[in-house]
């Protein structure tokens, strides 16, 4: 429960409105998973695959990636038996110093060809996944934030 207090109904419809209403609200069809799959894939050239993936349960709701990420991984098909679980127990051993730094915002791998990073966006109960070019700057917050906007203009209904 909100303890804040507006001096007019005005006021609290829009703290309502634009804090409350987003809360806890996940991706809960494939079809909300998928756009905003696919509007990650477009937003930026540089990342190559995204999941989305169930929170709680680590199901995989979407999984999108451009040809050359199939080509150069040897990539044969979208999609990951293991990878919706692999990625919450990774986030939960690294949440394992959350009363110390805080939650996990991102997990951020490097390899040989590629950046991994894990976002996790707990206002909507997802993670979402990606795969991006080694080049790509992953420390800078300009991806995450508008992948947040994203899944947030995506997720947010008309009442």
């Amino acid at each position: 429960m909100c303890s804040k207090f507006f001096a007019s109904k005005k006021q609290l419809k829009g703290h309502i409105d634009m804090i409350h209403r987003v809360s806890n609200y996940m991706a809960d069809t494939s079809s909300d998973a998928e756009k905003i799959a696919d509007g990650i894939l477009s937003s930026n050239d540089k990342i190559l695959a995204v999941s989305i993936i169930e929170k709680k349960r680590g199901n995989i709701l979407a999984t999108k990636s451009r040809q050359s990420f199939k080509d150069g991984f040897q990539v044969t098909s979208d999609g990951d038996k293991y990878g919706g679980t692999l990625a919450i127990a990774t986030l939960s051993v690294v949440n394992e110093v959350k009363d110390i730094f805080g939650e996990a915002q991102a997990i951020i791998t490097i390899h040989k060809d590629c950046k991994l990073m894990l976002l996790s966006m707990p206002s909507h109960d997802i993670l979402v996944g990606l795969v991006v070019q080694r080049s790509v700057d992953a420390y800078d917050d300009n991806i995450a934030n508008k992948i947040e906007r994203l899944v947030a203009d995506t997720l947010v209904k008309p009442q």
